[in-house]
Formats: structure tokens, sequence, C-alpha cells
């Protein structure tokens, strides 16, 4: 029960955009703040304490928003997302392991030394990554449009992870080979 419970809150966090664009849309105000701090907080405690960045800033936005019942801040979650992520595998760029590299011991705990410059170079594809998501995020907040936003950070933005993702896993056998 506890993975299904984990996978749950986890997909609703996922559909964060799309949960604050209907809470918007239907008035629901701080019923839908007080459900989405709830989630953001059992996220927080389901995960260990060196991943709890990303839920307890969303906490801290959602607290925001029942201080001062401005919609616009929650749109900035997406922002503070993309700046953390940002923030993690750019400092594992200057402390290694990188973040790629990490990820990837997960499966291949014995990965060769030879593998650690391309690991390398995937996660700093990943830092530029978060940097051109992020500021269109911010862009899609600035501007202020709620259809906008939500379709950029609800739907284009996990399409172009996954794209990364694709990419990645294209080019992956090209370098094992050249290796």
């Amino acid at each position: 029960m506890k993975p299904l419970f984990a996978i749950t809150v986890t997909l609703l966090l996922v559909a964060y955009p799309g949960l604050v664009y209907v809470s918007v849309q239907q008035q629901l105000g701080p019923t839908f703040a007080f459900l989405l701090l709830a989630l953001l907080l059992i996220r927080a405690a389901m995960v260990p304490r060196s991943s709890r960045a990303i839920p307890m800033v969303g906490a801290g936005l959602v607290g925001l928003y029942l201080l001062t019942r401005d919609e616009r801040v929650l749109l900035w979650y997406p922002v503070l997302v993309n700046g953390l992520m940002l923030l993690a595998f750019g400092w594992s760029l200057r402390r290694p392991p990188s973040m790629v590299e990490q990820f990837a011991r997960l499966r291949h705990p014995n990965l060769p030394a030879q593998a650690q410059p391309y690991l390398r170079r995937v996660t700093l594809a990943w830092c530029v990554f978060f940097v051109v998501n992020g500021s269109i995020a911010t862009a899609t907040v600035i501007y202020g449009d709620m259809e906008c936003w939500t379709l950029y950070n609800g739907l284009i933005s996990y399409g172009l992870m996954g794209l990364m993702v694709v990419a990645e896993l294209l080019i992956r056998p090209k370098y094992q080979e050249a290796a």
C-alpha cells in the first residue's frame, strides 16, 4: 500500500500546474491550498532528508499564498523547482561525482572511470536545460496568462524533459562504442 500511496502523491504533485489551473478557475482558494500543502508535507516526509528541498519550498509557497491569497504566488513553484534542480546538478559538477553519474551508479555500481567525462557532459546538458526551462517558466509567470502558464509548465516542459531523456538514450550507445 505504501508504494501505491507514494506514487499517487508524486503523480498529484507532477500534476501541480493542472491542479493550480483548476483551483483558480473554480475559485477553490484555501481549500485547494490546504490539500496541496498536505501533499507537499507528505512528500517531504516520504523522501530522504537530502531530497526535501523541493516539497518544502512548495509548502512555503502555499503558506505564502494562504497569507496573501495571491494566486500568482503558486505560479512560481515550477521556477523554483528548476532553480533547485540547477543548483543540485550544478553543485555536483563542482563536487563530483556528477548527478548523472550518481544516477548511473544506482544501476551500474562498477561504472568504468572512462564514463565519467561523458556523464559530466550529460549533467552539464541538464544544467543548461534547467536554465532555459526555468527562464521560460519565469516568462510564463510574468506574462500572466493562466492558460499559457499551465500549458507550458504542465505539458510542454514535461515533454521537453522527456526529449532530453530520449536524446541521451539515443546518444549513449554511440558513446559506449567509442569508450
